[in-house]
């Protein structure tokens, strides 16, 4: 299957590469053999079309129902020379503020944390593209929503990409969003929390 890179982010001393199946739509999560995410290594690249076999990860544990297995590697087949306008016309893409993400399903605490806690009520999938109609400011961990320099919200989107990240995300820009894993806590109920995979440059 033809599949297209999409992102790259941390996970720890690893990376957690997101693609998308070019003949189907699907989002993918793409998985080592062993169901580990890429070692540091990982020849995937945002932007590239891989030619992979590969298996579903089980178990699926929803919203994460991207999670594949690479069982096969057969070659890069060519890079995408504009990711952003490939996106817009092949994938759904949210447009507007934070109430647009993920059906309008997440909930906030009180820092500004997007989450999902409710296991019988979830969107699609864990991953998904965004325009956001406000700039992004970053503040050395997270992304914020300012206005003439002033917090214009509090809800705020911790960057877990693997680009340099800029001082401004303009609005307008095509931002992949994500939410990690369920996290289990001692004080509250499960939780899985929205983050920011990356963006795409906008391209004339």
């Amino acid at each position: 299957m033809e599949i297209l890179i999409t992102s790259k982010t941390k996970w720890s001393t690893n990376y957690c590469i997101g693609g998308l199946e070019i003949s189907t739509g699907n989002y993918l999560r793409l998985m080592t053999a062993a169901g580990t995410y890429q070692p540091h290594n990982t020849p995937y690249q945002v932007g590239e079309i891989w030619n992979l076999d590969y298996i579903a990860h089980v178990p699926i544990i929803p919203p994460h129902t991207e999670d594949v297995r690479i069982i096969r590697r057969i070659g890069l087949v060519e890079n995408i020379s504009n990711l952003t306008d490939y996106i817009n016309e092949n994938c759904l893409v949210w447009n507007g503020d934070f109430n647009t993400l993920f059906d309008g399903l997440l909930r906030w605490t009180g820092n500004g944390s997007g989450h999902l806690n409710n296991p019988a009520n979830l969107p699609k999938n864990s991953v998904g593209f965004w325009i956001c109609d406000r700039d992004l400011t970053y503040d050395g961990d997270k992304y914020y929503v300012y206005n003439r320099g002033v917090l214009y919200s509090n809800k705020r989107l911790p960057y877990k990409g693997v680009a340099e990240p800029i001082e401004i995300i303009p609005a307008g820009t095509l931002i992949r969003v994500s939410l990690a894993k369920w996290l289990p806590s001692e004080h509250v109920e499960d939780r899985c929390y929205l983050q920011l995979s990356g963006w795409y440059e906008i391209q004339n």
